[in-house]
């Protein structure tokens, strides 16, 4: 059995993946998410876990407390449940899955969605959290049984930092059901011609200011519509930006919509948009998850020039172009290379990006150098599934 241990509060269900069924067995509620006396219990044990570290007292137990507020419930959590592999998926959750597989004899794996001691700005302002996470990772890393990681970039830091044998390199891609049914010439929307974006948080520093000045300057006139959370404070920032430019009537904001279907909903428009500003080290060596649901949406794609994004060019062939991330002159050119161009031209790039989602670019084919690093584990150490329930 896999158990992977996340760290996101979630509602106790069960599901399947495939024909096997799988069920959270635990919810671990914090913030907002807790009632208020377990809230007010876990930020008081990490106000004064903080003081205690920052003076110097950092045995490991300790170290857990000040670096979030339900480690401990997650770590009580995680031993109730006994299993053949533990994943961890956050640096909360790697203690965790550390301990559940130490009192059960079985192994424990983390994926690094993202290089974690690079979300930080690079100033001493963030020293004590740097320093708290590697003593973290530093710790429990070295034992895991593999390690993935969602970009060769991400990869590489966590090798290089912990000298580790570098991780596999899993990114995260989408299963081919989620697809439309063909590639199209052009996207449906109107008006046109389109630009897409979409995240779980519409904010600040993921380039989107310089996408509205980009609409300004292109000659084809683009559309730019956006997906997700904001805040009040921030659609106003956008919006009075687009009025100063000229440009409102042509930046349109959609709610959040469900993560599967991200994929049919970037398929109606012309061409998507991943504008990350390398603010911090992990945002230049990290791969959105958006640049994968585009190629298995059929829609070419405007990358910003980040690491991360010179790395896959590539791969990704005619499905993609590179743009300045500080210069929305580099943007608009990239747009008017596509959408002021004959029609031919976009209904080419959207044809190699349905064809790069189709036959690299989906998880059906990226799942199996997980399962390939999960078969080693086991190979290793059997699953006694008479003995050990499931």
């Amino acid at each position: 059995m896999i158990h992977g241990v996340s760290f996101p509060a979630y509602r106790s269900e069960t599901h399947t993946f495939g024909d096997r069924p799988w069920a959270v067995t635990a919810r671990v509620p914090f913030g907002t998410l807790a009632p208020s006396w377990l809230r007010w219990k876990q930020q008081l044990r990490q106000r004064v876990a903080t003081a205690l570290c920052s003076l110097g007292i950092r045995p490991l137990a300790l170290v857990l407390r000040a670096w979030h507020p339900a480690g401990p419930e997650l770590i009580r959590a995680a031993i109730k449940v006994r299993a053949d592999l533990y994943v961890a998926h956050y640096p909360p959750a790697l203690p965790a899955a550390a301990l559940a597989a130490r009192r059960f004899g079985t192994s424990y794996a983390f994926d690094g969605e993202d290089f974690h001691l690079g979300d930080f700005p690079e100033s001493s302002a963030y020293d004590r959290h740097r320093r708290l996470l590697r003593m973290i990772e530093s710790r429990w890393l070295p034992g895991c049984a593999f390690i993935t990681a969602a970009s060769s970039g991400i990869a590489r830091a966590y090798a290089a930092t912990y000298a580790l044998t570098p991780p596999s390199v899993v990114r995260n891609m989408f299963p081919l059901n989620q697809a439309p049914p063909g590639p199209t010439v052009t996207g449906s929307v109107q008006p046109g011609p389109t630009l897409y974006w979409f995240s779980q948080t519409i904010g600040p520093d993921r380039g989107l200011e310089c996408s509205v000045r980009a609409l300004a300057q292109a000659h084809c006139r683009p559309h730019l519509h956006l997906r997700g959370f904001i805040s009040s404070s921030y659609r106003d920032e956008l919006l009075t930006l687009a009025r100063q430019l000229g440009v409102e009537q042509r930046l349109h904001l959609h709610e959040p919509a469900p993560p599967d279907q991200m994929e049919r909903l970037a398929s109606a428009y012309d061409v998507g948009l991943v504008a990350e500003t390398g603010l911090t080290l992990n945002h230049r060596i990290a791969l959105a998850n958006k640049l994968f649901s585009y190629a298995l949406a059929g829609i070419p794609c405007l990358l910003s020039d980040i690491p991360a994004h010179h790395a896959v060019m590539a791969e990704a062939g005619y499905a993609a172009q590179l743009f300045n991330h500080a210069d929305p002159a580099s943007l608009a050119a990239a747009l008017d290379a596509w959408l002021a161009s004959p029609p031919a031209v976009l209904a080419g790039a959207r044809a190699a990006a349905y064809r790069l989602g189709q036959e690299t670019w989906n998880w059906e084919l990226e799942q199996t150098k997980l399962l390939e690093r999960v078969a080693t584990v086991f190979s290793r150490h059997p699953c006694n599934h008479e003995s050990r329930p499931t």
